[in-house]
């Protein structure tokens, strides 16, 4: 039961793919699915044909190679001229690695049916494995020309003359592409990737720019040509593609942010305070990295002059709307200790490090702010310790320490963090300076 029905699925299997391979053959298609179809009248032998290439085909299908070898030679035999044997003969032979025996019949049954694109396509296979580019690429004209509406022939067609080394004609054949269906995403790309393998920069970036203007709606492409027109300092074409990307997505988290960057570097200042201050409003974009882009433009000195109290405002502002978690915290005290609102910048250092222990510049930044506030000698011992313990090779901790104690009268205790400051630093200033206070105040 299981071996008839396996035969029955291979049957039907082999009926789909007779119907491929007859391909001009003698059924008419008809331009409605109710009305008639012509009656072709079918000769005795031709069935005769029919049924012999079925046997082949479902003996090649079933493995019995050699036994299918010799059905389609013994139909061949009897009608040479039968194009469906040959081409099933050549895909056999060309499935078995028997690459000119595939060759011989393809052909053959490429003359006998020349309109089969089938027959063509399994010919081009074969030409492909015998690295035989010159016929390769002459094979997918052939089909391109008889099918000039199926695209992927042109795909075929492209990547034949690559595989020939001919980028120049890859590119043309994607050029007739887009005139026969329009400028697409994954043409345009592929000719941009062309167009860098053979150094030509400028023919690559002319076809971002026609794919940027078929599809204005899509931010990707015109923040790449912006971005390229920034790199080249070519900022008024750059201002270009993000007003382009501003009119058509006027929500894009990061066009208000490019614009003051790109007006910035055309020496706007205040277009780029303006769009600056739009791009921190957006709440889309996480308050860390708000905070990073206000602290990158307030390292241009003429920004920082012209606008520093305004966006010192809008860090204030953030941070008023952002949870104390949100990775904002070690640039928005920066910040504050650059105005030297050094009670507030303790508050954020020390939120940061709850989360993030390991980076000394912070624990110095935090012992800095709290020496400058007059209340805070407990909280400042206590962390100037905890920084000595983790950061045992730095020396503010231990200085700190020792002038700390050296203010309490404790002796003992500023000897012994002196000691490990001479052990770091010994012919520092600082420390011959706290040497010689410590020998006067301890005797």
């Amino acid at each position: 039961m299981i071996r008839t029905m396996k035969r029955v699925y291979v049957y039907i299997t082999f009926l789909m793919m007779l119907a491929a391979c007859t391909g001009t053959g003698k059924t008419a298609r008809s331009d409605s699915p109710y009305k008639r179809k012509p009656i072709v009248e079918v000769t005795e032998s031709e069935l005769k044909n029919d049924a012999e290439q079925i046997d082949a085909t479902m003996q090649q299908l079933l493995g019995n190679q050699e036994e299918a070898i010799a059905k389609y030679q013994s139909l061949l035999g009897r009608n040479p001229d039968y194009s469906p044997a040959h081409y099933g003969l050549g895909k056999l032979y060309f499935n078995s690695g028997w690459l000119d025996s595939a060759l011989y019949h393809t052909q053959l049954a490429c003359r006998l049916d020349s309109g089969n694109p089938w027959y063509k396509i399994q010919l081009a296979h074969i030409y492909e494995h015998l690295r035989d580019a010159k016929n390769l690429t002459a094979t997918w004209e052939e089909l391109v020309r008889g099918n000039p509406d199926v695209v992927d022939y042109y795909y075929n067609l492209s990547n034949a003359y690559l595989f020939a080394g001919n980028v120049q004609g890859s590119i043309e054949v994607l050029d007739r592409v887009e005139k026969r269906f329009g400028v697409t995403e994954a043409v345009s790309l592929q000719k941009q990737k062309l167009w860098y393998a053979i150094e030509k920069p400028d023919k690559a970036r002319k076809e971002l720019e026609k794919l940027a203007a078929a599809m204005p709606t899509e931010p990707r492409y015109n923040a790449i040509l912006a971005e390229s027109y920034m790199n080249e300092k070519n900022y008024a074409k750059a201002l270009q593609y993000y007003n382009t990307i501003l009119e058509n997505n006027p929500t894009d988290e990061n066009i208000h942010v490019s614009l003051a960057s790109c007006y910035m570097a055309m020496d706007n200042l205040p277009q780029a305070y303006r769009h600056l201050r739009l791009g921190m409003a957006n709440p889309v974009i996480n308050c860390k990295d708000r905070m990073v882009y206000l602290s990158e433009f307030l390292r241009n000195e003429r920004f920082f002059k012209a606008y520093s109290k305004q966006c010192f405002r809008l860090a204030d502002t953030i941070a008023a709307q952002c949870p104390g978690d949100d990775g904002h915290t070690l640039l928005y005290g920066q910040m504050l200790a650059a105005q030297e609102r050094f009670a507030e910048a303790v508050t954020q250092f020390k939120a940061f490090l709850k989360t993030d222990r390991s980076q000394y510049s912070v624990w110095e930044a935090l012992l800095i702010c709290e020496s400058q506030l007059p209340d805070s000698t407990e909280a400042l011992l206590e962390d100037a310790r905890q920084a000595a313990e983790l950061f045992p090779l730095h020396l503010r901790p231990y200085v700190i320490l020792v002038q700390e104690y050296l203010r309490r009268n404790n002796c003992e205790k500023a000897r012994y963090y002196l000691e490990r400051c001479h052990m770091i630093a010994p012919n520092e200033t600082t420390i011959k300076q706290l040497t010689q206070q410590c020998e006067q105040q301890c005797q």
